[in-house]
């Protein structure tokens, strides 16, 4: 069920910032250029790639669990330098945020593909159900958010869901090992 729910959180955190990076970068961080709004979103999605290809080399050498507290704990930081919402600062919390989630899914359908008492195929299938849930249901609530408040409210409820997936997965570390 943990590996559900990070899946939710991150999948959900990976969706919001696809759909709302550059308006924060427009409204949060007063850009007005059209072509410098999108350096968020592109920092995001450049470091991703970048985690996703060194992400296997890492995770055998720490392992799974290790990796997505790792990545957790990046991402934190990422989003705090979002939330700081000065340009140069925003652009690498994005980044960092990127970097962080970006070794985090894999892991997660690793390790449900090994969990006990379950076929892999149903744990990845359902492990990945419920990111591509909260990847759907995530920009619309922070959309939400924003309306009550600002974007700056809706980033730092991705700054909290990203501390909730931390925890979980210190919690859970005792079931995975290396």
């Amino acid at each position: 069920m943990g590996l559900t729910i990070i899946a939710f959180l991150i999948m959900g955190s990976e969706g919001a910032i696809e759909h709302w990076s550059k308006l924060y970068m427009q409204d949060i961080v007063q850009i007005s250029s059209e072509k410098i709004s999108g350096f968020g979103f592109v920092s995001f999605s450049v470091m991703m790639t970048l985690g996703r290809f060194f992400g296997d080399m890492v995770s055998r050498r720490f392992g799974s669990i290790s990796i997505i507290m790792g990545g957790c704990l990046i991402s934190f930081f990422g989003f705090l330098g979002i939330l700081n919402s000065q340009l140069i600062i925003t652009v690498i919390g994005f980044g960092f945020v990127g970097f962080g989630f970006s070794v985090i899914i894999p892991e997660l359908f690793r390790l449900a593909g090994k969990t006990k008492g379950v076929s892999p195929a149903e744990g990845i299938s359902f492990v990945a159900g419920f990111g591509y849930l909260g990847f759907l249901i995530s920009p619309p609530f922070l959309g939400f958010l924003s309306k009550i408040e600002s974007l700056k409210l809706s980033f730092t409820a991705l700054l909290i869901a990203t501390l909730l997936a931390l925890v979980i997965a210190i919690f859970i570390s005792k079931r995975f090992k290396k």
